[in-house]
């Protein structure tokens, strides 16, 4: 880890440190998220560590994009920024302007969403459904299909029908469906942005997240264990819990591991869907553990 990732690593945990409490998660449940928490986000360009400094970013590499994800999962702030950051990606490796306010990415769950040239200005037709933070999104950025070949636009997410959802965690999850939506802005899509480069990048994202939440959990755990006092003894002096916290710290390190793993290898291009598939899976093994645990 390098001086410029450990400032940003020193700067993301005090802004989240800071700045999510219970109050804002509670909000969010009803809200779907935090646009306050938000503001200071992007103030910070936490979201656009990953994209160039001449494309609009903050010049910074995925490693640290992922430090940065890893820490607001840690925190479960309730913004969108690994999707934004998705976002931001695909359109600055298609030379494309990112335009500013939360975004998110459509279609993710292998729905075909077609696009149509009339004259400069491109329109798109289909439907995606579970589109994380579409009804808070200001943009949606579409990965289509037309005669041309794939194309990358950016669409006014007030031009789409939204149909509001949510996940377990209280997060947006919405169905949107373009009907003949205007782009605001479209190009080529290069020969690396693919349907499958993009999941592989949110599995990413996701694992990133998980780990950081099951870093804070195994840390709220082992708080509870020096507090609570139980037949005389804080439980944490029994020793089944301490087994049991040793369990999950193990759970915990390896999933850290296979996520950051993972962000290293996309960055390099070296056995990058593995790599990710791998920390997916450890990840949602170590939540299943640490959740039982």
């Amino acid at each position: 880890m390098n001086e410029i990732r450990a400032m940003l690593i020193d700067s993301a945990t005090r802004l989240f440190s800071e700045q999510v409490d219970a109050k804002i998660l509670d909000a969010a449940k009803e809200d779907g998220w935090s646009a306050k928490l938000w503001e200071i986000v992007e103030e910070a360009q936490l979201p656009y560590v990953s994209v160039a400094e001449e494309a609009g970013g903050a010049g910074g590499s995925l490693s640290d994009l992922a430090a940065v994800v890893r820490i607001a999962g840690r925190h479960a702030a309730p913004v969108p920024l690994a999707e934004t950051a998705l976002a931001a990606w695909l359109l600055s490796e298609s030379n494309l302007k990112i335009p500013a306010g939360p975004l998110t990415l459509a279609p993710l769950h292998g729905e075909k969403i077609t696009a149509r040239k009339n004259g400069a200005q491109w329109t798109l037709s289909g439907s995606a459904k579970r589109v994380p933070f579409a009804r808070i999104a200001g943009h949606l950025v579409v990965l289509a299909a037309s005669s041309e070949g794939d194309i990358v636009a950016c669409v006014d997410a007030s031009k789409c029908k939204v149909t509001p959802g949510r996940n377990l965690a209280f997060e947006p999850r919405d169905d949107v469906v373009f009907d003949n939506a205007e782009a605001v802005a479209a190009a080529k899509a290069g020969n690396d942005i693919t349907h499958a480069a993009i999941r592989e990048r949110g599995a990413l994202m996701r694992s990133l997240q998980m780990a950081g939440a099951l870093e804070r959990a195994l840390e709220l755990a082992a708080r509870y264990a020096g507090e609570r006092v139980q037949f005389g003894r804080k439980i944490g002096q029994f020793q089944a819990i301490q087994q049991e916290l040793a369990r999950c710290a193990g759970e915990v390190a390896a999933a850290v591991a296979a996520a950051l793993s993972a962000a290293g290898a996309v960055e390099r291009n070296q056995n990058a869907a593995f790599a990710v598939a791998s920390a997916k899976i450890r990840t949602a093994q170590a939540a299943q553990e640490g959740a039982m645990i």
